[in-house]
């Protein structure tokens, strides 16, 4: 029988026969038909990659080989109700092999997400229609990385005007290459999909005419769901965007808009996006505008727009050329942004002190930022701390981006770290040059921090040697003694990057401590790796009633010693020539630990004997 006949019904009739080696082209394809056709499969992350070749030989890779893969695949994923995600990378030309496909795959009412990276054509898509009106729950559709021609983009069009499909929340073209008259077409049949909650439309060339047919569709969906959309690269102009502007008055919902790299739009058409924002409409709570060639006359078109209270959260103005009189025009329209977290004004050429000194005076009123982006701005130690001045009254900062200006030294950091001591939790030094002398500011600044949990900068860039090193690993945990081993820093997590391998062992190890475990538990365990004998003296003068202090300090550290014993062997410890000192807790047995806390309490009562005695003569 050939392939073009083979219906849904053909499949149905042999499914129950059928020996899985001998319908598929590899046994990998076979082990997938098995976790299809399972009951409650395990071991399977409910995914499924068509491909044309195997790329990493994972389970839910399906490579199409000879013979009827495709109809097979089709009919088992028609009546599979546990995968969730299935993306075509690759489909063979051919209207056979697509109907075979799709006559199966159209029954399937359960998938969540498919993703398609490769053109089926204009009858694939029409075919994909008719899984899309069987199936509600499907939630996110996205055609991303491949070139959609004209026909194709018709078939597109078809799919999505012929039938709202209520359940599709989600839906994504993404450098699809798209021609001007496909992309209207696809555009103006979003007119049938009101019940979007995002759309993203990027590198598709969505130009003047594709912003008219979007507004339009915008408009049409007065009252409609869509809370994001997403515009970056394209072309659009000052005239796309007033359509847009026009359209986005009637979404009720919108909370995200991206329009990053777009630098046609001039003030003009920023101006018409402020209008928007200035509409009663506007529910923005984040706003990308991104490497769109804003400078000051751009800033200003947006500030009336900024100054009317929208509910933002997030402004993205990283990648333009604002400096620092754009500085001054953005800080006096902030405040109205009472909700505003995150400002992003990274790579914007550069701002001096004065410009930074106009920043520092939003933090003193009364905006809760929570990050701030400054990357590659050229700033120096002088701006810095014109910075900071307003920081100190900010206790809501967690995160700063201060990466590639590397004219701040060791003075610019302290000032940094001593202003933002209370809230600051991550600070990024990308690509400066901060040296041993940084490395020991930094390091000075996080005794007794108890805020700080990532500091990034390039290890092998940035000049810390060992003698800096030896800096971080002090405040991780200096074993002095039992007191400062307890007042070590137990929070910070990453030290470096993300894999910081030029970091001693010891370093590494005890940031794993703080990554995996509670800072109480971290200081327990550094208790007990360092001092193994611990020193009872400091504590006579509580006198017997430290007592049951320390019976109770052990008992709780317990669970601590061997989640850790648990996680890292003795074995592992051995292979680091830095570490040899901790191999003895790691290859500790459970009963040296109870003679631990035997020993301790033995030292306590023999350190004041005549107490102990006395006790037992009242008793």
């Amino acid at each position: 029988m050939d392939t073009d006949r083979r219906d849904y019904e053909y499949y149905e009739e042999r499914a129950e026969y059928v020996k899985f080696e001998d319908i598929t082209s590899s046994e990998h394809n076979a082990n997938i038909f098995e976790l299809l056709v399972a009951v409650n499969p395990i071991e399977w992350n409910k995914k499924i990659y068509l491909l044309e070749e195997e790329i990493d030989g994972d389970p839910d890779e399906f490579v199409v080989g000879e013979g009827d893969d495709l109809g097979w695949l089709g009919f088992f994923l028609g009546r599979n109700s546990h995968l969730v995600e299935l993306h075509i990378k690759y489909f063979p030309a051919g209207k056979d092999k697509m109907n075979a496909f799709m006559d199966g795959f159209k029954h399937n009412i359960w998938l969540q997400e498919l993703y398609i990276s490769t053109d089926l054509g204009r009858d694939g898509y029409e075919s994909l229609g008719h899984m899309l009106r069987n199936n509600d729950a499907l939630v996110n559709l996205c055609l991303h990385e491949f070139d959609i021609d004209l026909e194709s983009a018709r078939g597109i069009a078809s799919m999505l005007s012929n039938e709202q499909y209520k359940s599709l929340k989600h839906l994504f073209f993404v450098q699809n290459d798209l021609g001007i008259e496909g992309l209207t077409d696809i555009i103006t049949s979003l007119r049938k999909q009101p019940q979007l909650e995002e759309l993203k439309l990027c590198g598709n060339n969505v130009d003047g005419d594709g912003c008219l047919a979007l507004g339009y569709a915008l408009e049409s969906w007065e009252g409609a769901s869509l809370k994001k959309l997403h515009l970056c690269h394209n072309d659009i102009n000052d005239e796309g965007l007033h359509a847009l502007a026009t359209g986005m008055t009637k979404c009720n919902y919108l909370e995200a808009l991206t329009l990053c790299a777009n630098p046609s739009i001039s003030a003009a058409g920023l101006r018409s996006l402020s209008t928007f924002l200035q509409s009663k409409s506007c529910c923005l709570e984040r706003l990308d505008l991104d490497q769109m060639n804003i400078d000051c006359a751009g800033v200003g078109a947006l500030v009336a727009g900024l100054s009317s209270n929208i509910p933002l959260k997030c402004l993205c103005l990283s990648g333009n050329s604002i400096e620092d009189e754009g500085i001054d025009a953005l800080v006096s329209s902030l405040p109205k942004c009472s909700k505003l977290e995150e400002l992003h004004l990274s790579e914007n050429g550069g701002f001096s002190a004065v410009g930074l000194k106009s920043l520092s005076n939003v933090f003193q009123t009364g905006l809760n930022l929570t990050q701030l982006h400054l990357r590659d701005n050229a700033i120096d130690d002088k701006g810095l701390m014109a910075l900071v001045q307003g920081m100190k009254s900010c206790r809501s900062l967690a995160k700063v981006d201060l990466s590639h200006n590397n004219a701040v030294t060791a003075v610019g950091l302290q000032a940094l770290l001593r202003a933002g001591r209370s809230s600051l939790k991550e600070l990024e030094l990308w690509g400066m040059r901060i040296g041993d002398d940084g490395a020991k500011v930094i390091a000075d600044a996080l005794v007794g921090n108890n805020s700080m949990e990532r500091l990034y900068f390039c290890p092998g860039y940035s000049n810390v040697t060992s003698e800096g090193w030896s800096a971080f690993s002090r405040i991780l945990c200096d074993t002095s003694s039992v007191n400062d081993t307890y007042i070590s820093n137990h929070t910070i997590s990453n030290i470096g990057g993300y894999q910081s391998h030029s970091a001693p062992n010891t370093t590494r190890f005890h940031l794993f401590l703080n990554t995996n475990f509670h800072s109480k538990e971290v200081a327990t365990l550094k208790l007990l790796m360092h001092h193994g004998d611990i020193d009872m003296i400091p504590f006579f003068r509580w006198k017997l009633m430290f007592l049951p202090l320390v019976v109770d300090w052990f008992q709780r550290a317990r669970p601590c010693w061997e989640a850790i014993h648990l996680m890292v062997p003795g074995e592992q410890i051995l292979q680091f020539e830095d570490m040899s000192a901790l191999h003895g807790f790691f290859t500790e047995e459970p009963e040296a630990y109870q003679s631990r806390e035997l020993s301790a309490m033995y030292k306590f009562v023999r350190g004041m004997p005549m107490l102990a005695v006395g006790k037992e003569e009242e008793e």
